[in-house]
């Protein structure tokens, strides 16, 4: 083994060790781990693979390991919410802070001023949500949610102390 080479069956079991502490053995080409270029070392067996230069017993241990010999190589990263979706999940999320007050009074009809005792903004926050309602602004799953907790979405003029 000449210098900085790494014979198949060493690199196999250090690729082994690479994929149990990161989830995948399919490294970028210039990333290193533990002073070894695996990266490099995965790219010159691809490029070994499709030469014709791997036996079958090392394509089928390098594939048991997660090598993949064709595109592509990663899995894609995952899209990150749309602006839609993040909205959505907040307005439900919001609804988690209403569930004590919920189980106590039977509706989330907060009052408007006061809003509950540990959300003071809470019957504000029903009021904008009636007001996308009417407009129907909000998601479908927001609405379920929101009738679930006994919402009224014309609740009236009110109590007034004048």
């Amino acid at each position: 083994m000449g210098r900085g080479r790494v014979d198949f069956d060493r690199g196999i079991a250090r690729l082994s060790a690479y994929a149990k502490e990161h989830g995948h053995a399919n490294p970028k080409a210039d990333e290193e781990w533990l002073a070894w270029r695996v990266g490099l070392w995965i790219s010159s067996l691809r490029v070994k693979y499709r030469s014709g230069k791997l036996t079958v017993e090392q394509v089928a241990a390098a594939e048991a390991i997660g090598v993949r010999f064709v595109p592509p190589y990663r899995d894609h990263k995952p899209k990150p919410p749309t602006r839609a979706e993040h909205r959505e999940s907040e307005l439900l999320r919001r609804f988690e802070w209403l569930e004590n007050y919920f189980r106590e009074h039977g509706h989330i009809n907060a009052p408007q001023i006061y809003g509950t005792s540990t959300w003071p903004s809470a019957g504000r926050w029903i009021a904008r949500l009636r007001s996308q309602y009417r407009e129907k602004k909000l998601p479908q799953s927001v609405v379920a949610k929101a009738e679930r907790m006994n919402i009224v979405w014309n609740p009236g003029p009110g109590r007034r102390s004048y």
